[in-house]
């Protein structure tokens, strides 16, 4: 398998939620890349069929509003980037909007614990003594805080560029 293929794979694991489930499908996945090309598949089509059943994974009914907020400023920021003469402020939208799905994988990935299909982490932490609010809250800060600080700059950044 290819380096490309299998870090297509690993990335398609590591944003699934709960250590269980992500350790199941990577060494499903790997399996997969690996016996692809005797079953007359091409191994980058079994990685992004991994990393789209990811994606799939990770959208639940709790999505539709920030990926609805992702769609209009993408539309809406290209949309200004091609009806005015300043196309800066249009581009920043549309990236903005690019990027927002992403960085909601991240704070998902590093804040929710116990999710739908997630049983066994959950079943783990209660028999080991931890609870949903336990000692775990210190590393949920920084991946927080750098999300809240990348959003204000970006916010910052189209007011600057307003005036």
């Amino acid at each position: 398998m290819n380096p490309l293929v299998r870090g297509v794979i690993v990335t398609a694991a590591a944003i699934l939620p709960g250590k269980a489930r992500r350790e199941r499908y990577l060494e499903q996945w790997l399996a997969d890349g690996d016996g692809a090309a005797e079953a007359g598949i091409r191994p980058l089509s079994v990685a992004l069929g991994a990393l789209r059943a990811a994606l799939m994974m990770n959208l639940t009914r709790h999505s539709v509003v920030p990926l609805g907020l992702a769609v209009v400023l993408v539309v809406g920021g290209v949309r200004m980037a091609t009806a005015t003469p300043d196309r800066v402020i249009g581009t920043a939208l549309a990236m903005a909007g690019v990027a927002l799905p992403f960085l909601l994988l991240v704070i998902r990935r590093f804040t929710e614990r116990d999710t739908l299909g997630d049983w066994e982490d959950a079943l783990s932490a209660r028999q080991a003594g931890l609870s949903r609010g336990g000692d775990g809250g210190g590393r949920v800060s920084g991946p927080v805080l750098g999300a809240v600080m990348a959003v204000l700059a970006a916010l910052l950044l189209v007011l600057l560029l307003v005036r």
